[in-house]
């Protein structure tokens, strides 16, 4: 009797383990094809070595006979390890086919999922915040202001499609945002704990030296900037709460990544975005050249 497969665990993503498999069918396939070019290469210096030997000797005797023992051996072989490579080669493409051709038919769904949750992360912002707005602040001329100023700022946060706004944490975000309202003290008070804290990833440990440079010169260039425009905040009194929030949001995960991939116009842009404030005050552009 054929004995029953076990049910998966709930929760088992399946496709993921798939494409778990076939990239670790890859590597695998990469390392056997690696090991055994290896292996044709030695084979074929040994099979011309023995050519050589082939013709160095007398013709009839017996190193001529064992040269050419030595020839057929090595050149047979060089055959089986070329076709070992050859069938790597082939089978992998075939995997990276089939999973590229996976990909494309699941884009659709995977970006409707993004905007999905894209959707679901700016309306917990927005609407946390109007919550907040709307309980703390009893001057009507002034909720009004900031109602209107917040859906421009979230409005800005959100239409860089580029930026994933919703891999961040929720929290996170809608403290930068109320920091650029001036209601850092009030998001402080009004917050409960089912918005976590920013998370604080540590830097990337093993870095060579001079790339540790480069990252504090990007650094230092990247706050400069929004520096700037914390100077035309219209209340002095929000800059410390700004700088503050800006020290936390450059530690976070995707804040290391874009100031290593982004120039410094991009990355002070998007953080004057995040920090809820309204940059480009002093003309630079997102694609101007990056000047470190």
């Amino acid at each position: 009797m054929m004995r029953s497969m076990e049910a998966a665990p709930e929760g088992f993503d399946i496709q993921a383990h798939c494409r778990s498999l076939a990239l670790q069918q890859m590597e695998m396939l990469t390392e056997i094809a690696e090991i055994s070019l290896q292996l044709v290469r030695g084979e074929g210096a040994r099979a011309l070595d023995a050519q050589a030997q082939v013709r160095a000797a007398a013709p009839g005797t017996d190193e001529a006979a064992a040269a050419r023992a030595e020839a057929r051996e090595a050149g047979l072989a060089f055959s089986r390890f070329s076709r070992t490579v050859h069938q790597s080669l082939a089978q992998r493409a075939r995997t990276a086919d089939k999973l590229c051709a996976q990909d494309r038919a699941e884009t659709p769904d995977r970006l409707a999922a993004r905007k999905a949750r894209r959707d679901r992360h700016r309306d917990e912002v927005q609407d946390t915040l109007q919550d907040m707005i709307c309980e703390e602040i009893e001057d009507e001329g002034r909720f009004n202001a900031l109602k209107d100023d917040l859906e421009e700022r979230v409005d800005g946060l959100y239409e860089d499609q580029d930026v994933q706004v919703e891999d961040r944490p929720v929290g996170s975000v809608m403290a930068g945002v109320a920091c650029g309202l001036g209601l850092s003290e009030t998001w402080q008070r009004w917050r409960g704990e089912e918005w976590p804290a920013t998370p604080r990833p540590a830097r990337p440990a093993g870095s060579p030296a001079e790339i540790r440079a480069i990252r504090a010169k990007r650094r230092k260039a990247v706050t400069a900037a929004v520096e700037r425009d914390f100077a035309e905040c219209a209340d002095p009194a929000w800059i410390p709460a700004l700088r503050a929030g800006l020290a936390v949001r450059l530690q976070e995960a995707d804040a290391v990544e874009m100031l290593d991939t982004e120039t410094i116009a991009t990355a002070a842009h998007r953080l004057c975005r995040s920090l809820g404030l309204s940059p480009m005050i002093f003309g630079f552009k997102p694609d101007a050249p990056d000047t470190g």
